[in-house]
């Protein structure tokens, strides 16, 4: 196999398979303008957090915030094994569960970090 083939069938799968996390089904993820550009600015991408919140590549936990109450904190890996903190305001209306990202990035500390939070 020469590299051209090998870049072709590297294309061709491009990202690891992931199941869906039943927990956030019917989950809606709001995005705002001013949240995405402060997210990028810690080198996250906006599908890298659909990724942590909407699949279970391989876990992720939830906790909610002590000091915002209205706040659900998740650690969880990317399918290419990154793992990220991610902070969201947490809402209900009626039947549907709303989640939007605040801030999201991946700690020096690791799961230390998240080991650390209250």
């Amino acid at each position: 196999m020469d590299d051209e083939e090998f870049l072709r069938l590297l294309d061709a799968y491009p990202d690891p398979p992931a199941e869906p996390n039943a927990e956030m089904e019917g989950v809606q993820i709001l995005w705002t303008p001013d949240n995405l550009r402060h997210i990028w600015e810690h080198r996250v991408r906006e599908e890298e957090i659909e990724q942590v919140l909407r699949e279970i590549p391989p876990r992720v936990e939830a906790k909610r915030s002590s000091e915002h109450p209205n706040r659900t904190l998740f650690w969880g890996a990317t399918r290419h094994d990154r793992w990220l903190f991610v902070a969201c305001e947490d809402w209900t209306e009626g039947d549907t569960r709303f989640l939007k990202p605040i801030t999201a990035f991946e700690p020096d500390d690791g799961v230390n970090y998240w080991e650390s939070i209250r």
